[in-house]
């Protein structure tokens, strides 16, 4: 397996400031690249600020590669479309994309909108194929407070889209926060994952919002031995992508992610 973690906390405050954007970006660049992590994720806005051939220049100059951008499928196909143009030249191997967000006050509790899944599906379908023939692939994420993220929403899903032009990118914390049982979903879509998100998260923490508590893996309370268990036991071997968003204010970004880089080192041996 291979570590990423996700570039876009650095650069999420600029990104109406061109020049601090590029500046913190390179500065994302070079501290993710020092503390060992093999690629970087990010927002498709970067593409509002750097060309491709920048970004592949940047990245090259210290030593990783970019191995996705994360997008919306509210963003609408022609967006989604030049999402993966752009990933494809910046030398990215996949797009990952999550469905639309629920409203504010839409809970856990709520009945599924099997329409959305529906659509979601045909959308990934169709986008699917504009990503392989860009030559890279479509990944969805189930995450949290989205049209898919429980456990029925992703079995819809999964029957609804092609395998061989939609995998999966399965995410543990969003599934603990989603009530959705990782170690069987990994189980159960072995063949369909191709990238992975992992977190940890402290539920004394959820005052953060909608039990989001994220923080740098090994100090919180989900499984990740078991985690990385199920995945070794399917033979994944492909990107494992820590972050940390906003919110832990008591910890810099490159202070979790070096403590994130440590447990992948020291407890996974990656």
């Amino acid at each position: 397996m291979k570590t990423a973690y996700t570039g876009w906390m650095w650069v999420n405050q600029y990104v109406g400031n061109s020049k601090q954007f590029r500046s913190q970006f390179v500065q994302c660049v070079k501290e993710l690249s020092y503390l060992g992590y093999d690629y970087l994720e990010n927002f498709p806005y970067l593409k509002k600020h750097f060309t491709p051939d920048e970004v592949i220049k940047i990245c090259d100059q210290y030593g990783v590669s970019m191995s996705a951008l994360y997008c919306n499928l509210s963003e609408g196909l022609d967006e989604l479309k030049e999402d993966a143009e752009y990933t494809a030249a910046m030398g990215g191997k996949y797009l990952i994309c999550s469905s639309g967000n629920w409203p504010e006050d839409q809970g856990l509790d709520c009945p599924a909108d099997w329409d959305a899944v529906k659509k979601d599906a045909l959308l990934c379908n169709e986008l699917g194929v504009y990503c392989k023939n860009a030559g890279i692939k479509l990944l969805h994420n189930h995450h949290s407070y989205t049209t898919v993220c429980r456990r029925p929403e992703i079995d819809a899903f999964a029957r609804q889209t092609d395998p061989e032009l939609v995998g999966f990118c399965v995410d543990d914390g969003h599934a603990m926060v989603a009530e959705v049982d990782i170690i069987h979903l990994v189980k159960v879509y072995a063949d369909r994952i191709d990238y992975v998100h992992i977190k940890d998260l402290d539920p004394t923490l959820s005052w953060r919002g909608r039990g989001m508590s994220w923080v740098p893996l090994g100090l919180g309370t989900l499984n990740l031995p078991g985690f990385f268990e199920a995945l070794r036991g399917i033979e994944f071997d492909g990107i494992v992508c820590a972050g940390l968003p906003a919110g832990c204010e008591k910890i810099n970004h490159f202070e979790s992610a070096r403590l994130s880089r440590q447990y992948l080192r020291s407890a996974q041996g990656l």
